[in-house]
């Protein structure tokens, strides 16, 4: 009988797995988990790029280097991932040196990452083809010079794709419990006094046309799922990570002290719903760069 066929991410797949074998650090292995579990639409997503053979790919806000690894996967491009955390980039040189090992990568790929921040990109004008940021505006306060950067550095007639957060997009049935909304509440805070914005996706579409795009596509990436949600979910022990690590900066807003915080936290670990609705969604805006 004969085997059956590799798919394309099988070996980005196994790479990825290898590596949360191996991650220690506490601090980054909730983005590893994430990576992982959100390959699906990710791919679906870059999928529909059309992204051609060839093409010269800037990455930014990589992370675990998923996008720059998923395109060379389907495609024989040149794409170059970079991001501010130089710890994160040590762990997806090594996935990439793994799936490239494993036969993942098309021939004539190549993947390659550099510690840069988006507002100061350290590439020549018109070095790509296309660019990929995904969850990074949230993050960020000067959005427009990151637009800027972007536009510097694609080709007239270059693809954007900006995917970002906006938690207007989320809701739940039954609503969510008192615990959960202090506790998001003081998170969405702490990320605004940093400069970051959790209902950035709305204002991403605006962002490229003031600076250089025409936008060919908005798109919204929805999540939803129905069922018992209970304190052994993988997706809980995800958030609840993640939250913990925030935990000095919600305490700082002044919406929460350490006990309420501690009891909040306490409260939704231990939560059992006994039928939820969740949907949430992401928006995706795509631009080509105008003509100088």
């Amino acid at each position: 009988m004969m085997g059956a066929v590799p798919q394309p991410f099988d070996a980005v797949d196994r790479a990825y797995a290898a590596e949360l074998q191996r991650e220690p650090d506490r601090r980054t292995r909730w983005l590893l988990q994430q990576t992982a579990a959100t390959g699906p639409s990710r791919r679906a997503l870059i999928g529909s790029l059309g992204v051609a053979a060839g093409a010269r790919v800037l990455d930014v806000g990589t992370g675990f280097g998923c996008v720059p690894l998923e395109l060379a996967a389907i495609a024989a491009v040149t794409a170059v991932g970079v991001d501010v955390d130089v710890d994160v980039l040590g762990a997806a040189t090594r996935i990439a040196e793994s799936a490239a090992a494993s036969g993942g990568l098309v021939p004539g790929s190549s993947v390659r990452f550099h510690a840069a921040d988006v507002l100061a990109l350290p590439f020549a004008a018109a070095s790509f083809d296309v660019a990929t940021v995904r969850f990074v505006y949230e993050h960020i306060a000067d959005r427009d010079l990151a637009t800027d950067e972007l536009a510097r550095v694609l080709r007239p007639g270059g693809l954007a794709c900006v995917v970002d957060v906006d938690d207007g997009l989320s809701i739940s049935d039954p609503e969510p419990s008192a615990a959960f909304a202090r506790v998001a509440n003081a998170f969405r805070a702490a990320q605004a006094a940093r400069g970051g914005d959790r209902y950035v996706g709305r204002t991403l579409a605006r962002l490229l046309d003031a600076g250089g795009f025409d936008v060919t596509a908005v798109l919204v990436l929805p999540q939803a799922a129905y069922g018992l949600s209970l304190p052994s979910d993988p997706g809980r022990a995800l958030l609840l990570e993640r939250l913990r690590l925030a935990r000095a900066d919600m305490v700082a807003t002044g919406l929460l002290d350490d006990s309420e915080l501690d009891a909040d936290l306490a409260d939704l670990a231990a939560e059992v719903v006994h039928g939820q609705c969740q949907v949430e969604a992401h928006l995706a805006v795509v631009g080509r760069r105008r003509p100088d």
